[in-house]
């Protein structure tokens, strides 16, 4: 019976994105296995921020030809360990997904402690601190922090310059729910790290606290397990 197939020479390939990088590419080489011409129908992506497509822009391939699905990953705001699926469906009928996957390995230029700052409803409006470290080997200054409320003003500490920052969030009032956030902007040469994001919440949610472990002074006692019949 006749065959046919793509078969990818890495189907899941992993990068290390640079600070520098706006853009990754990626190439998967794959040749058409078997007897019988392959023709790709389609070219999915799980993320807007990945496009793909064949080299040339062919889609129907004939036995022994080779060809490339090129990929382009917009890093924008991502950071930390992503992974990104590219789909591709031909009318092979005993093989027509290939799913091809691209690791990605962004680092962060900032730790930001904490990410989110919370004050109970009725809670003194006492000021409360975020820590912006610079990870990287270059200095990068902290030139602002916005708030996107009114009612909850800001101011920057230098710690020590270019490396280490401390923004203070202090509410007019905690008589009220609130949402809101906090832009920090730098002076980083790469755009993507110009700006980053705080949040500041004021709720009537208790935070999740964690009870005593399994044993412990003031714990439940563990049932002991079912026995089987």
């Amino acid at each position: 019976m006749a065959q046919a197939g793509l078969e990818f020479d890495k189907p899941e390939q992993s990068k290390v994105v640079q600070v520098q990088d706006t853009e990754i590419a990626t190439r998967f080489s794959f040749k058409v296995t078997g007897d019988k011409p392959v023709k790709i129908l389609d070219i999915q992506t799980t993320c807007s921020c990945v496009r793909a497509q064949t080299e040339d822009g062919r889609m129907l391939f004939q036995p022994g030809e080779t060809g490339v699905i090129d990929t382009a990953f917009e890093v924008g705001a991502f950071e930390g360990e992503l992974t990104k699926e590219v789909k591709v469906t031909t009318d092979d009928s005993k093989h027509p997904g290939t799913n091809l996957l691209l690791r990605l390995s962004i680092p962060g230029l900032f730790q930001i402690t904490p990410a989110q700052v919370i004050w109970q409803l009725g809670e003194a409006p006492t000021p409360k601190l975020v820590t912006i470290k610079v990870l990287g080997k270059d200095p990068v200054a902290l030139t602002g922090a916005i708030s996107s409320r009114e009612t909850m003003t800001t101011s920057i500490r230098s710690i020590l310059p270019g490396k280490e920052y401390e923004v203070s969030l202090t509410p007019a009032a905690t008589d009220s729910k609130m949402l809101g956030l906090v832009r920090l902007e730098t002076d980083s040469k790469y755009p993507r790290y110009q700006k980053r994001l705080v949040f500041f919440n004021i709720t009537d949610k208790k935070p999740l606290t964690a009870g005593p472990r399994p044993g412990a002074p003031g714990a439940l006692p563990v049932p002991p397990p079912a026995l089987g019949k």
